[in-house]
């Protein structure tokens, strides 16, 4: 049976190291926050408000992308969980798992013919839920990732030209 989540740990780990940036990126905002308000007072113009706002979105866009690993993570997980769930049943009538299908196990099998058909419809009928949700899943992770890219595409490009 294969149902691999992928390296689950170094997505987690990605996702982590994404928001702990946020979050550094986060804290220098705050530090240009107190220089403009330290040249407020002096009267001198505020020079950090392109950079403070380049760094908030910058900063936001890390942490929803690894929210979104994260996430992702989470759902990779749960997903194998269900699927090691149907071992005693797949053991039990000679069944395995064969990428999104169950399929009899090759050789003979003293399990009753009507019984495999039937727990084979059963075991793939649940076997396509947990897929569903694990492909939905992907799925929008991966438009997110498309239009996270897009905005740090923009942002990146705003900041070279000093825009």
């Amino acid at each position: 049976m294969t149902f691999s989540p992928g390296d689950v740990g170094s997505t987690s780990a990605l996702g982590g190291a994404l928001r702990t940036q946020a979050r550094r990126l986060a804290d220098l905002v705050v530090d240009l926050d107190a220089t403009a308000r330290r040249a407020g007072r002096t009267g001198s113009p505020d020079a950090t408000g392109t950079e403070r706002d380049l760094v908030a979105r910058a900063a936001t866009e890390l942490d929803r992308v690894g929210g979104l690993l994260q996430s992702w993570t989470t759902t990779a997980v749960e997903s194998a969980a269900r699927v090691r769930t149907l071992e005693p049943a797949l053991t039990r009538c000679d069944l395995v798992i064969d990428g999104q299908l169950v399929v009899e196990r090759s050789g003979p099998s003293r399990v009753e013919p009507a019984e495999r058909l039937a727990e084979r419809e059963r075991l793939q009928e649940l076997l396509n839920r947990v897929t569903a949700v694990r492909s939905r899943e992907q799925a929008r992770l991966r438009r997110e990732l498309e239009a996270s890219t897009a905005t740090l595409a923009a942002l990146s490009d705003r900041a070279r030209s000093g825009a």
